[in-house]
């Protein structure tokens, strides 16, 4: 995009003025001066806003000296984007507002009727708004024609998502690893930004276990879920963390996993782990086992590395997807970051 053109910079600074109400609701003259736009062209976007019923128009700010100002916020009954997250035998679909609230979720089967439940869902939701920005899919969404999906649909991670939705409202949430354990492993650094690292899942662990990548012995192949119900013959995850037979698999592969966190841990200065994925529910004797041998492998002076279970679950996951979908189609925060780059560094362009 060609920052110096005027249509361009009146987008520009309507996606900046969204941006700030997304962290915060505030009054026109603090749009005005946190984004260093003239008092006029801050009114006449946010009255554009306001028309377009996506930014609400809230009560007086009777704090401050002077005439109250009045409070703009995000109007999160302004539109929608949609999630689905394909896992092995179901699909959960949620919708969510424009603060990234979920407002509904459902759990599907993966049978024949799968585009039938979808598309039920997607109009139960878009009777009320139909405005809808875009859609996040999680996983690998097989016989689904595309215009099931009337809009831009953006292809994550699971680890990202679960990341996103983590770390919403929170501020502790900062260098830590995340891995999504279940079918497969998959993981994302987070030091200030998300950053996914499809190589975790193939760390060579150990040696003669055919990976689908076409390698030997990586740490999907030795410790992910798919693996671990095909050698156990157990084909349900919550039976996988609670059987003996399971738990003693689990036991086996958490040294995989130990030894792979290890190695990513200390590669990316991380200072601690996060555990989510259908395999995260495994006991607390088990975690405790598994963040043993991991600091075990690592160096002394980073031996206060930890592994936390995430708390949040699927509504994490969901949260998250629907942040990037929002992220991507509504606040466009790639724009912004660039924009960031750009004026700490004039060069980079």
């Amino acid at each position: 995009m060609d920052f110096s053109r005027a249509d361009n910079a009146r987008k520009i600074n309507r996606l900046k003025v969204l941006g700030a109400l997304r962290k915060r609701d505030m009054s026109r003259a603090e749009l005005s001066r946190q984004l260093l736009i003239n008092k006029v062209s801050i009114s006449e976007i946010t009255d554009s806003l306001i028309r377009d019923s996506l930014v609400s128009s809230g009560p007086l700010d009777n704090t401050t000296s002077g005439r109250p100002a009045t409070i703009l916020s995000i109007n999160r009954n302004g539109g929608r984007v949609f999630s689905l997250v394909f896992s092995t035998s179901t699909v959960m679909a949620s919708a969510s507002d424009l603060k990234g609230n979920v407002l509904r979720f459902e759990r599907f089967p993966k049978d024949e009727g799968l585009v039938d439940y979808i598309s039920s869902f997607i109009r139960k939701m878009t009777q009320d708004q139909p405005k809808v920005f875009g859609m996040t899919v999680i996983g690998t969404p097989s016989d689904i024609p595309s215009d099931v999906f009337p809009w831009p649909v953006v292809y994550r991670q699971r680890s990202e998502a679960q990341a996103r939705g983590e770390m919403e409202g929170r501020d502790d949430l900062k260098d830590v690893y995340f891995v999504s354990w279940g079918d497969e492993i998959e993981a994302c650094w987070m030091d200030g930004r998300i950053r996914t690292i499809p190589s975790f899942g193939h760390i060579k662990v150990t040696k003669g276990i055919p990976c689908s990548c076409g390698g030997d012995g990586c740490l999907s192949a030795a410790a992910g879920g798919k693996a671990l119900k095909e050698k156990t013959g157990i084909s349900q995850y919550r039976q996988l963390t609670t059987l003996e037979k399971g738990l003693i698999a689990i036991d086996d592969a958490s040294s995989a996993m130990a030894f792979a966190l290890s190695e990513a841990v200390q590669a990316v200065g991380a200072k601690d782990v996060m555990l989510t994925g259908e395999l995260s529910s495994m006991p607390k004797d088990l975690y405790a086992s598994m963040e043993d041998k991991m600091r075990m492998a690592l160096p002394p002076e980073r031996r206060s590395v930890r592994i936390i279970k995430s708390e949040k679950g699927d509504k994490a996951l969901l949260e998250g997807a629907g942040i990037i979908a929002l992220d991507e189609f509504f606040y466009h925060r790639d724009i912004l970051e660039k924009l960031e780059e750009i004026q700490l560094n004039p060069w980079s362009l």
